[in-house]
């Protein structure tokens, strides 16, 4: 099989030990990279020469931005993209989640470049250019800004770089910034108009019988949540799309206008994907405008792609992932 790892080096796990597991894994095909530059120019050089498939190592960031690189080299070079598969190696891992990615990233490469695993088509959604198997708006992109933003205020500090880590710095975003803002400030107010196929709304037990025609209005309200995915999972092990995987020719739409105390009384089950709520409200769409009342952040994927009042959300083409564990 034609492989190549492309690897973050900025990964929380990818240094050390675990590197040169990986390399053991892989000789002499592991391209470590520390810039989008150098991880386009690996793609494309890989691409010319032919893959069956590429591995990500890193978080959810690092999947969705190497999504758009191979998509990119692979129209520049005429050929088919290979299939992909993820190593749990970044602090964001819903990809590695819906991969059936262990802990052992090493024991995982070893695995894909010898085939295993069932092979199967995932399909992406297009927003604002970008290809991703979620998008959100709202408390999830929110967390990515304020996380972005503490990071920067901790780096200015002299030495404070190197002893505060990931985990710390996410820690900190949320007890400083995130948790007051969302006490506090005013969320934005969305509107989700179906622009496709008729929407079918879910509920914990299934199909509500309601079905919302082209041009429609699925939802309004105060934006806590307004995401929309193609995979259960929503980072940290979140599994907040149940319905995700119901019908390959729709992605899950979830909208919530969820206060902070039901939000921290609710956590457990949405780890275990039991989270419903009348505050809350499931579609099964393929494509929706989503409006704001003001400039609202919005991320894909784990990735900040700015702020913006109005974003479509639509079913795209999708990749061959190759999934380790058949019961994700």
């Amino acid at each position: 099989m034609r492989a190549v790892a492309i690897v973050n080096d900025h990964a929380r796990r990818a240094g050390g030990r675990a590197a040169r597991q990986l390399e053991a894994a892989l000789p002499g095909r592991v391209r470590r990279t520390r810039s989008l530059a150098e991880a386009r120019d690996v793609l494309h050089a890989e691409i010319a020469g032919g893959l069956d498939l590429v591995v990500f190592g890193g978080g959810d960031g690092t999947v969705v931005m190497g999504l758009q690189l191979l998509a990119e080299a692979c129209r520049g070079a005429g050929r088919p993209p290979p299939a992909i598969g993820v190593l749990r190696l970044g602090s964001g891992n819903a990809i590695a989640d819906a991969a059936g990615a262990s802990a052992d990233p090493a024991a995982d490469l070893a695995r894909l470049v010898r085939g295993e695993g069932l092979w199967r088509p995932l399909p992406l959604l297009d927003v604002l250019g970008v290809r991703a198997p979620f998008v959100g708006a709202g408390v999830d992109a929110q967390l990515l800004e304020d996380q972005a933003a503490t990071s920067r205020a901790v780096d200015r500090v002299p030495g404070a770089r190197r002893l505060v880590g990931a985990g710390a710095r996410y820690a900190l975003s949320v007890a400083l910034r995130s948790l007051p803002r969302f006490a506090a400030g005013k969320r934005p107010r969305a509107t989700v108009t179906n622009l496709g196929a008729p929407a079918i709304e879910m509920a914990r037990g299934g199909p509500t019988g309601r079905v919302v025609a082209p041009g429609e209005v699925l939802w309004t309200g105060a934006c806590t949540l307004a995401a929309g995915a193609t995979i259960p999972f929503f980072g940290f092990g979140l599994r907040m799309f149940t319905f995700a995987e119901t019908r390959a020719d729709r992605f899950q739409l979830r909208c919530a206008d969820t206060g902070l105390l039901e939000m921290l009384r609710v956590a457990p089950a949405a780890f275990r994907g039991e989270y419903f709520s009348e505050r809350v409200r499931d579609f099964l769409c393929d494509r929706v405008e989503i409006a704001f009342d003001r400039e609202t952040a919005i991320e894909a994927g784990g990735e900040l792609l700015g702020r913006e009042r109005r974003i479509e959300l639509a079913l795209g083409e999708p990749i061959t992932l190759a999934r380790l564990n058949s019961s994700v």
